[in-house]
């Protein structure tokens, strides 16, 4: 898992990923080759598989700490919207940190890794990965972390991360997001040559949206609920949760909707429903006595 994988070679009789759509459609093709469908889905590691938006911003209250510095509020919303080394080197300028921004930014990213040895992911995505790999549509995750760190992040998770086809870390790839580098490689990873209307890119802030939308991908933008909506105004879709996503928009196989969870009652709801339930049975009670009374005798 921590070690680059081979390229996918295709079959052509094994899934919908091998069968791109036709650029001119005619009467020979099969109904698959002539409507737009996704064979690639690429994701961001720490904006659209962890949630980590919390874990960074206590990393940094902690390692500020240890300097005797305090992370102002107001740093914290405007490098809500940044890569991790651009929020490092932001951070210690305008803290005055002691030390040059590269080590307070192996510094965060290994205090980071403490504090999420088993990091939560963000609900929905590995039922939506699972989803995707089960229907063989290729996959592959990008990440800003280098591959050392990476395997850190992911103890504990190798079968759930075993099932994307790439991984490109941030040793892998010259320039950090906005820049489309990440994007473009591992959509040559993915396929050869590349095929930007085959895919579709899972990101949580501006500057990946950024970074697909000038890789010319369709990108889907789960951002922080905080983040202005100004913000994703070059995503393709703005969602809150995965379970707002709908994989036949974009030509992928359907996804059976998540059943209904049952109202869970507060104590007050719940003592009054117990309440009404004994009041029913009560009048059940009285109303089976009734009957039970002998008819008048009859004249």
């Amino acid at each position: 898992m921590c070690e680059p994988k081979a390229r996918i070679k295709a079959t052509p009789e094994r899934c919908l990923r091998c069968c791109p759509p036709c650029c001119n459609p005619c009467l020979c093709c099969p109904p698959e080759c002539c409507r737009p469908c996704t064979a690639y889905c690429i994701f961001d590691l720490e904006s659209a598989v962890f949630d980590t938006r919390q874990i960074y911003q206590r990393a940094c209250r902690e390692l500020l700490a240890s300097y005797n510095k305090t992370l102002p509020e107001a740093l914290i919303m405007r490098s809500a919207a940044m890569e991790t080394q651009e929020m490092a080197e932001l951070i210690c300028r305008k803290c005055r940190l002691p030390i040059p921004w590269e080590n307070f930014l192996v510094q965060l990213n290994e205090h980071t890794c403490e504090l999420i040895g088993n990091p939560p992911l963000i609900d929905g995505v590995e039922r939506l990965v699972n989803h995707l790999h089960a229907n063989c549509i290729g996959l592959a995750l990008i990440t800003s972390s280098k591959r050392e760190i990476f395997c850190k992040k992911i103890r504990g998770r190798e079968e759930f991360f075993s099932q994307f086809d790439q991984v490109l870390c941030a040793d892998e790839y010259n320039r950090p997001k906005p820049e489309p580098d990440c994007y473009l490689i591992a959509m040559r990873l993915l396929c050869d040559p590349p095929c930007v209307e085959c895919c579709l890119a899972f990101d949580g802030t501006p500057k990946g949206v950024q970074a697909a939308r000038d890789a010319r991908l369709k990108v889907i933008m789960l951002p922080d609920p905080e983040l202005p909506c100004c913000w994703s105004e070059l995503a393709t879709q703005r969602l809150e949760t995965y379970l707002e996503f709908d994989p036949v928009e974009f030509g992928m196989p359907y996804l059976e909707p998540m059943p209904e969870q049952p109202a869970i009652m507060s104590g007050g709801e719940s003592e009054e429903a117990e309440e009404e339930e004994d009041e029913g049975d009560q009048n059940d009670g009285e109303a089976v006595e009734d009957n039970d009374e002998e008819p008048p005798a009859e004249a």
